[in-house]
């Protein structure tokens, strides 16, 4: 229905460019957007040409209207639909002491934005607190951003049903069970909360550390105590779904502690 809606504003434009003679002013509107030209004859590329004053007795205008509506659905119904990647994946660092470290994607070829740069792996320094410099820079970063293609079919075989009244205290409630800190909970939920209230309904399943290593596998130079990894997986629903729950992995943080998340809609 949405791509419906504008097809008579845009229809409206077509007429107003399309095979119709220029009046000696031009339309500065219709000049902007390439639908008015100084040549009476030219009409817009690749689409029907509309009917003339000499032809408008023998040609249906209602079927050339008809066949330029049918042209731009099909132009709409044949874009590729590319499917969403992974979202904001933030990875955060808890050394023990200040130290070197890199990190390095095994399917780099997936990744899509990082910040900052990733150029075969990201050299970092970091500090005790968890801050870091990369090299070549005195800037101070809190954690490593990236997003990549999607990689992982979920079928939600498992998971939680959320509407949007429950899906705050949802949220804080598996995340501190995972073993994310207050500062990475609020972090991730500033970002999913709106649009599990905006789906009102919706499935969720939390792709955990063991299956974020077999998907999307990161080496470091000197390997963590502790990796605690998670990607939301959201699916908007139209009505309560009776959905086996998913069995979530409590992490207790030891030593060098490396914790990471990202989300995925359906």
């Amino acid at each position: 229905m949405k791509k419906q809606v504008f097809l008579f504003p845009l229809l409206g434009l077509l007429l107003a460019g399309c095979g119709h003679e220029s009046s000696s002013s031009q339309d500065p509107f219709l000049i902007s957007i390439g639908l008015s030209s100084a040549d009476p004859s030219v009409t817009c590329s690749g689409m029907t040409t509309a009917p003339s004053e000499e032809s408008s007795s023998s040609v249906n205008l209602e079927e050339w209207i008809s066949s330029v509506i049918a042209e731009v659905k099909s132009s709409i119904e044949h874009t590729p639909d590319f499917p969403p990647g992974v979202k904001k994946p933030v990875i955060y660092f808890y050394p023990e002491e200040e130290m070197d470290l890199s990190v390095t994607f095994v399917n780099e070829e997936m990744l899509t934005t990082t910040y900052p740069k990733y150029d075969g792996c990201w050299n970092i320094h970091l500090k005790e607190d968890g801050t870091f410099t990369v090299s070549g820079s005195n800037r101070e970063y809190y954690g490593l951003y990236y997003e990549s293609v999607p990689n992982y079919e979920c079928t939600f075989e498992t998971g939680f049903y959320v509407t949007s009244e429950n899906a705050a205290s949802f949220l804080e409630e598996k995340m501190d069970y995972m073993g994310f800190t207050n500062r990475e909970t609020d972090e991730f939920i500033m970002y999913w909360l709106p649009i599990l209230e905006g789906n009102g309904q919706s499935l969720v399943y939390f792709e955990q550390t063991e299956e974020r290593n077999e998907e999307s596998p990161l080496i470091f130079s000197t390997e963590p105590d502790t990796i605690i990894r998670t990607v939301i997986h959201i699916k908007k629903v139209d009505a309560p779904v009776d959905i086996a729950p998913e069995q979530l992995t409590h992490v207790e943080r030891n030593g060098f502690t490396v914790t990471e998340w990202g989300g995925q809609e359906h």
